[in-house]
């Protein structure tokens, strides 16, 4: 069960480094940093590295939806899962460059890339032999069958994707009623988990692995 995120030196460095970097240079985005960095938002990304880690899949190759900063989820899927290769797809460039400073590590190991990218408009590219798609944040795009339709060459890969039926945010623009529905979304012909949590900031968010 993975109860925590592994605290090492080097993430102190490549963390402690960002977040002044951060406050220096791009003063707005630190509530943003802020908003990624919650309690809420660990017990998610916990909480989906526990469940994938129980299903025993191999998971070495892994492309990223939307993921932001990623500075929890990429530590989470090297040290307690030994993911090989990482690719997040995030169309905000800002968000990229930090999410890189906070990966700096893993970057430099050739395990972790970025791709600046509208991953519902378009493609992934087929060089990218991804053996999982993760996608943590469903609510803020379009219905994952849209990306499937567009992306067939990862039809047969693990899908792991999490939303939330809390839509009084603004981009909350696709939020579902329960996993269920996250599953037919995504049109899973095979769910080998699924289930539902309330978390510290009292969202309940859905988490759905399949095929």
């Amino acid at each position: 069960m993975a109860e925590y995120v592994k605290l090492t030196p080097e993430m102190c460095n490549n963390w402690s480094r960002t977040f002044d970097w951060v406050s220096r240079n791009k003063p707005l985005i630190m509530t943003r940093l802020v908003n990624g960095t919650t309690v809420s938002q660990a017990q998610s990304k916990l909480w989906l590295i526990t469940e994938l880690a129980k299903l025993g899949s191999e998971v070495n190759d892994v492309g990223i939806l939307g993921g932001w900063f990623a500075h929890m989820i990429v530590p989470l899927l090297v040290d307690e899962l030994n993911v090989e290769k990482i690719i997040n797809y995030e169309i905000d460039s800002e968000a990229n460059k930090i999410s890189t400073k906070f990966n700096r590590r893993f970057k430099d190991d050739g395990v972790y890339g970025i791709s600046n990218r509208n991953v519902v408009t378009q493609s992934l590219p087929k060089y990218h032999k991804h053996d999982t798609i993760i996608n943590t944040s469903c609510e803020h795009m379009f219905p994952m069958w849209k990306f499937r339709e567009i992306n067939s060459h990862l039809n047969d890969v693990l899908y792991v994707l999490q939303s939330t039926d809390d839509d009084q945010y603004e981009d909350h623009i696709n939020c579902v009623s329960s996993a269920d529905e996250l599953a037919d979304q995504a049109m899973l012909a095979d769910v080998y988990y699924s289930g539902s949590k309330v978390l510290d900031n009292g969202m309940t968010r859905f988490l759905v692995i399949g095929r």
